[in-house]
């Protein structure tokens, strides 16, 4: 899919009734990351020319004499995108790869950044760092991480998020969003987002397909793992090797999220062959609501 497609799916907010509970994904955003405005930094005694309108009424009365607030303007959020291109993202499952749902939600939160005037970053990774694009600001913003996206030919095989998110952690100077989207099928990701997840506000989305509709009814099948290329003959006609099949990636997927949960992640979970503004803004929504201090969810 060419970045303009990314970018008029990710913008497609109004014309499907389905989407409509998503469409002010923008205030959403903003509000489950209030990053910009005043913040009071202290009081100080009044001096000639001080502005009336900031006059420190109790402070004032306590200690008889004219005091003033002073606010200090707030840093502007920095959003931190991560996505998985590995080979297991781009399985079909049913219609689309999945690697199309996390462009999809990765473009639809670069474009509700810029619209807020954050700064946005994007981190492509496999087994290895495929693409970055360091965090910055500005209308261009979208284009380029949707550009990125679509342009990128990964070459790695397997998934290994650490070196992609130890890069994203040295580009993020003060307290940050991050957000991550992979099937998390495979790899390592407890431990490196718990790291992040120490200093940021960090999300893992999972892009999670109809895990039965991943097997089409033929009969006899060599597969082979799309990361490690181990061979695998099932039965998918077998009603029995199917449920076998899509219990042992549920039971991956869900050992996975509590990993993460006991790692201080927050996590969501976005159904692959949708778009994903809906479980974003239920996410963001979620998060505003429950405060800063919102602990990890599924």
């Amino acid at each position: 899919m060419q970045a303009s497609q990314l970018l008029a799916r990710a913008r497609r907010l109004r014309l499907s009734p389905r989407l409509a509970a998503a469409a002010p994904l923008v205030g959403e955003y903003r509000g489950a990351y209030p990053g910009a405005g005043m913040e009071y930094e202290e009081s100080r005694e009044y001096a000639p020319g001080d502005d009336v309108a900031a006059m420190d009424w109790k402070a004032t009365a306590r200690l008889g004499r004219p005091f003033v607030k002073r606010f200090r303007e707030e840093r502007s959020l920095t959003l931190m995108l991560a996505v998985d291109v590995s080979p297991s993202m781009t399985c079909l499952c049913p219609r689309e790869p999945l690697y199309l749902t996390a462009a999809v939600a990765a473009v639809t939160l670069a474009v509700s950044a810029a619209v807020s005037r954050d700064r946005v970053g994007l981190v492509l990774f496999t087994d290895r760092i495929e693409a970055f694009l360091p965090p910055r600001a500005g209308p261009a913003v979208p284009v380029a991480v949707a550009r990125l996206l679509a342009e990128t030919r990964p070459q790695g095989r397997g998934t290994a998020p650490g070196p992609a998110l130890t890069l994203a952690e040295t580009a993020l100077v003060h307290r940050s969003a991050v957000l991550l989207f992979s099937d998390f099928l495979s790899g390592d990701f407890a431990l490196p987002l718990g790291r992040l997840a120490a200093r940021h506000d960090v999300a893992a989305g999972f892009i999670v397909p109809d895990d039965g509709a991943c097997l089409p009814p033929v009969g006899l099948a060599a597969v082979a793992d799309p990361e490690d290329g181990r061979p695998v003959v099932i039965d998918c006609a077998a009603p029995a090797a199917r449920a076998r099949f899509v219990a042992a990636r549920q039971a991956r997927r869900e050992a996975g999220r509590a990993a993460l949960a006991r790692a201080g992640v927050h996590t969501l979970a976005l159904p692959a062959d949708e778009h994903p503004a809906e479980a974003l803004a239920g996410y963001l929504r979620r998060r505003a609501s429950r405060g800063r201090g919102l602990g990890p969810r599924p």
